[in-house]
């Protein structure tokens, strides 16, 4: 399975569900989980959602697929060992913080830490 963790789907959420994605409630936030066939739909849903200045990710077999939404467009990310600076970087830039790394941003998340203690 892929995961990832998304905010501001709830109007939308069931379109996703109908197509056999899981998704739980996670205090106004979503828990989403889908087959490694599903990748492309949730791809095309997240680049159609996201609004500018923001990013997703997901948890992917054996690597972190990034997609952001700059002013420029759509840029799509496979980071793999948790290690690419210019990810870090935009990450930083957009949410206006700083992080220890690429690990220590997504395992502060409780749904992607209990997914990542595994992980290559």
């Amino acid at each position: 399975m892929y995961y990832s963790y998304v905010m501001g789907i709830n109007s939308i959420k069931n379109e996703l569900k109908n197509d056999g994605f899981i998704i739980e409630n996670d205090s106004g936030n979503y828990m989403v989980s889908f087959p490694k066939e599903k990748a492309p739909i949730w791809e095309d849903f997240i680049t159609k959602h996201l609004e500018i200045d923001y990013w997703n990710e997901y948890i992917a077999d054996n690597c972190i697929v990034f997609i952001f939404h700059l002013q420029d467009g759509i840029k799509k990310y496979e980071v793999n060992n948790f290690e690419n600076k210019e990810v870090l970087d935009l990450c930083e830039k957009l949410c206006n913080c700083k992080f220890e790394s690429i690990k220590s941003m997504l395992i502060g998340n409780h749904f992607y830490k209990e997914k990542l203690i595994n992980f290559i």
